[in-house]
């Protein structure tokens, strides 16, 4: 298969993907983040990612989102595992609020041809403050997957990319179930060996709630390698 070809294929799967997520949005937010990665050796790696989004057709802040994480290459460019912990302040409907989260993820990566897939699963669980209301369950567990495709471009430092991830509360009142589904379409530029910006349109699409929310964010994001 010639690369103009997997070019216009990997195109293509990257507009059918609204249609296939039904991406009918009823709001649209901004997001931006700054990351700092560091190698420590040839298996450990740690991150400090700070992020800022808006919502309400971006006319109000939503969330803020300090993260500290670090991971564990087992096989190297095969599998690692990773940890991290967030702190969040969010605006709720009548007041801001704080949370933390942690999480433990593991991550499957392989290749073929010029693609590169990325398989990811996490469990988090995220603390919210009682003092602003009564929680059944709390902390709040969940597990994540996460499926994304890239395709390096010969000689290019562009790599554009597509992925989708569920959301699966754990402890929720109505059991174990799928509540909430993620898609992102984007592409990363490398503009030196250190800096890589990030472009990219993410829809959020809540499943099986009673008042269930659909948004998309157009996002930029910055990672500084140290």
């Amino acid at each position: 298969m010639g690369k103009s070809v997997k070019i216009g294929a990997f195109v293509l799967c990257c507009l059918l993907l609204p249609i296939i997520s039904n991406a009918q949005y009823k709001d649209f937010g901004i997001m931006g983040s700054f990351a700092l990665t560091k190698e420590i050796d040839k298996k450990w790696g740690a991150k400090l990612e700070q992020e800022l989004r808006s919502n309400y057709n971006s006319r109000l802040y939503d969330r803020s989102k300090t993260s500290l994480g670090v991971d564990y290459s087992i096989i190297e460019k095969v599998l690692k595992v990773g940890a991290d912990y967030d702190f969040i302040h969010q605006r709720q409907k009548e007041y801001f609020e704080f949370k933390n989260r942690a999480s433990v993820s593991l991550t499957g990566s392989g290749t073929y041809n010029s693609f590169n897939f990325d398989l990811r699963t996490k469990i988090q669980s995220t603390w919210r403050n009682e003092n602003r209301g009564d929680y059944k369950y709390n902390p709040k567990v969940e597990w994540r997957n996460m499926l994304e495709c890239s395709y390096s471009i010969f000689g290019s430092p562009v790599k554009p990319y597509i992925s989708s991830e569920v959301f699966c509360p754990i402890n929720s009142a109505h059991g174990f179930y799928m509540n909430g589904l993620r898609a992102t379409l984007g592409a990363k530029y490398r503009t030196s060996y250190r800096l890589t910006l990030d472009l990219y349109l993410r829809f959020n699409q809540d499943i099986q709630q009673e008042s269930p929310q659909s948004i998309l964010f157009a996002g930029v994001g910055l990672r500084y390698r140290l």
